[in-house]
């Protein structure tokens, strides 16, 4: 250890400047070393450093949820508007610099079905492709969407709803409305020869078909299985079979219960009829409870 008290002025002096260069270079060293924190930092948070899943998993985390600003006033439901959707992808694909770009449409098919009120409705299903990409990385991407018009916008309505139904999807906005895959069970097939003829190109549920034929014009041989069972197709080219139709409605879903009112020829059969022997049995077993209160 130094002894200071034997040291000239002229020493103490350069020992004294020594300790200020040392402690500026000290600051100096400390200032450079939080200017590199800094910078790493906004060097890792800077779009232009990310790549595309990056990119698009902060966009995803910047969007947040989504209020439900849109709503369907003749069945009292609410949903998340499509310009809600891109009004909200917008600012984030701005900030992080990525484009979803609409490119191929596939149509696969096209139909029509009447109104209650007499009139057509003409549904379109089309397969859109996408890319997604941020100048560097591309991802090429398809959704399927379904349309229906009384007029001519039936294609450009299943091309939004594909558009809709690719941006929820890829940036997982949720609305409770939407139904979930896991939510029913579609116990059965539908045989082949009672079920309507299939149009060229129009999706396959996916079921096994039973050889064997049901004869629709006495519904009230067909048994209960073959009732609850047989599926019956939404607009948006999913299958859900009678039983589970006639239960949304009897819980007092709108929707099930408009949709069950414009079915029509096996459809509506099957429905008429499971819906028939439901009552029937719901006011027997009313009965055999009265009496075992009465017992």
């Amino acid at each position: 250890m130094t002894d200071y008290s034997k040291l000239t002025k002229d020493e103490l002096g350069k020992k004294l400047d020594d300790a200020k260069k040392e402690i500026e270079s000290l600051k100096v060293e400390q200032i450079k070393a939080k200017s590199d924190k800094i910078k790493q930092e906004k060097a890792k948070n800077d779009p232009s450093n990310l790549n595309l899943a990056q990119k698009l998993a902060k966009a995803m985390d910047d969007m947040g949820a989504l209020a439900k600003d849109g709503s369907n006033n003749s069945q009292g439901w609410t949903f998340i508007s499509e310009s809600a959707i891109k009004a909200a992808i917008r600012r984030v694909a701005g900030k992080y610099g990525f484009a979803i770009i609409p490119t191929k449409i596939n149509k696969i098919d096209k139909y029509e079905r009447k109104t209650s009120r007499g009139g057509t409705l003409y549904f379109y299903d089309v397969i859109q492709d996408f890319i997604v990409t941020d100048g560097k990385e591309q991802y090429e991407m398809q959704m399927i969407g379904t349309g229906s018009d009384s007029g001519d916008k039936a294609v450009n309505k299943a091309v939004t709803v594909a558009f809709k139904n690719l941006e929820k999807q890829l940036f997982n906005v949720s609305d409770q409305n939407d139904p979930d895959p896991d939510s029913e069970t579609n116990e059965a097939t539908v045989p082949a020869k009672e079920s309507q003829p299939r149009k060229p190109g129009r999706p396959n549920n996916g079921t096994k078909n039973v050889k064997r034929t049901i004869d629709w014009s006495k519904p009230k041989n067909i048994s209960d299985s073959d009732l609850k069972n047989h599926l019956v197709r939404y607009p948006n080219g999913t299958f859900v079979n009678v039983g589970t139709i006639l239960a949304h409605v009897r819980k007092g879903n709108a929707d099930a219960k408009k949709f069950a009112d414009n079915l029509k020829g096996h459809d509506a059969i099957a429905y008429i009829e499971l819906d028939r022997r439901t009552m029937i049995a719901d006011a027997v077993n009313k009965i055999k409870e009265d009496k075992k209160q009465e017992a």
